[in-house]
């Protein structure tokens, strides 16, 4: 990857953590681009990002903030018209907004700006998952896009990230940057050579994209992103990302601050090859687990998958004490759990009492929302009662919080004092918009 990978402790090569850089524009069939029905296969796709390599650019000027090294190469031209500018003044009417974006984002985006800069594709990608996940690696949509990308379950399997009861690639920050990464680069061969056609297709699916393409192309019409006639969402989408590239650039002019970011290496990589349990990672680091969790959301149980090898992100400075750890400790003292399939007559009491675990540790590890459990079903035993509590990381942000209703509140007001979405507050809770707020009831905020 980059100086993060650089400790010769750190067993892994920059080669392992993405394809290689990709090339040659394929021929376009139109007709094919026209219906969802002719979607590149994952075969299709790792074609056409295999041919012959580009040169990469330039290395560029040192930057002690990452946020002036993206600015120094900032190359989308932003038009300046009423769409960029409406995003663009809600963004300036929310300073702290990108106060908040630099906080989450500091672990992760040296990476993929490194990343980024290796396949020469345009630093202003670095900027997207603001606007698909306000940088929030366990963020995940109301149509079920998760991660950073907010990768839908058919982009997932189509761009080869594994999804299974252990990981899920789409909140794997490295696994869905490269495969974001081939995304571009492979809906830019294919979509007009335009790298504002390949971010709309990002949102709203090459078909769609190619669909308009493809009309636009036989009423010989210019095919750009401002010419297609694409879904209002999209037709937000582009400018959303488009104002915040214009903020960066014009920042100091704007009076709107970037939190300064460390340029350099935030976390480093751990290859394993065995699995291993994060909580006792962090013992060994002296850190809190949580802290792990929070760099590792793709793993599902607090744990690394088993008979694959695995990258796990930790802060840079506790890298060489793990890797000591590790070294000095034999493999099957990795895990602190193990599995336990349930037999005739088991309850959960039982299985408790037997192997010395609360109940409540069974149930958050295997997120059981009840006691009831069936013969043959798996459970995960923790060794210790004192497991990562991952509700702190829920669906929408990094924290929950709960908000009790006293009189006189109301869904608007509530929003504005989380600085939330009144949908997404509505969507937490299960409410209608109009819905009557009782006294004392526990309303779920997510930050």
């Amino acid at each position: 990857m980059m100086t993060l990978f650089s400790n010769k402790k750190c067993l892994v090569l920059f080669v392992l953590l993405s394809i290689t850089a990709c090339q040659q524009t394929p021929k376009v069939n139109n007709a094919e681009l026209a219906t969802n029905d002719h979607l590149a296969t994952p075969n299709a796709i790792a074609q056409s990002l295999m041919s012959s390599a580009e040169p990469l650019i330039s290395t560029p000027i040192v930057h002690d903030d990452i946020w002036q090294r993206i600015r120094s190469q900032l190359s989308i031209t932003v038009p300046d018209n009423k769409e960029v500018a409406k995003w663009r003044k809600y963004y300036l009417r929310h300073p702290n907004f990108m106060v908040t974006i630099s906080e989450r984002a500091e672990p992760f985006l040296y990476y993929i700006v490194e990343e980024i800069e290796r396949r020469n594709m345009p630093i202003e990608l670095a900027l997207l998952p603001i606007v698909e996940s306000s940088y929030l690696p366990y963020g995940v949509s109301n149509q079920s896009a998760a991660g950073l990308w907010q990768f839908m379950p058919v982009a997932a399997k189509r761009f080869n990230l594994e999804r299974n009861w252990w990981y899920d690639g789409r909140r794997d920050v490295v696994s869905s940057t490269n495969a974001a990464l081939d995304y571009f680069q492979f809906f830019h061969r294919t979509l007009g050579q335009d790298w504002l056609n390949a971010v709309a297709a990002f949102n709203s699916g090459e078909g769609r994209v190619g669909r308009a393409i493809a009309k636009n192309k036989r009423a010989n019409k210019p095919y750009d992103f401002w010419s297609l006639d694409l879904p209002r969402e999209t037709t937000a989408y582009v400018p959303k990302l488009l104002a915040i590239i214009d903020i960066l650039q014009r920042a100091d002019e704007l009076n709107y601050v970037f939190t300064p970011i460390k340029n350099a290496p935030a976390v480093a990589a751990i290859s394993l090859e065995n699995q291993l349990d994060i909580t006792l990672a962090a013992k060994w680091a002296n850190i809190e687990a949580k802290e792990l969790v929070r760099l590792n959301p793709g793993l599902n149980r607090g744990v690394t998958p088993p008979d694959t090898e695995h990258l796990l992100l930790v802060p840079v400075e506790s890298a060489e004490k793990i890797q000591s750890k590790m070294a000095s400790t034999k493999k099957k003292d990795w895990l602190r759990w193990h599995k336990y399939t349930v037999k005739s007559g088991d309850t959960l009491s039982e299985i408790s009492t037997k192997h010395t675990v609360k109940v409540a540790a069974i149930k958050q590890l295997n997120q059981l929302t009840s006691s009831n459990i069936r013969i043959g079903q798996t459970l995960v035993l923790p060794l210790t009662s004192h497991i990562v509590d991952l509700s702190d990381f829920t669906r929408y942000g990094t924290k929950r919080r709960y908000h009790v209703v006293k009189n006189g509140d109301n869904l608007w007001d509530i929003s504005r004092k989380y600085k939330v979405k009144l949908q997404d507050l509505v969507r937490w809770n299960k409410l209608s918009g109009n819905s009557l707020l009782q006294p004392k009831q526990r309303l779920k905020v997510s930050l």
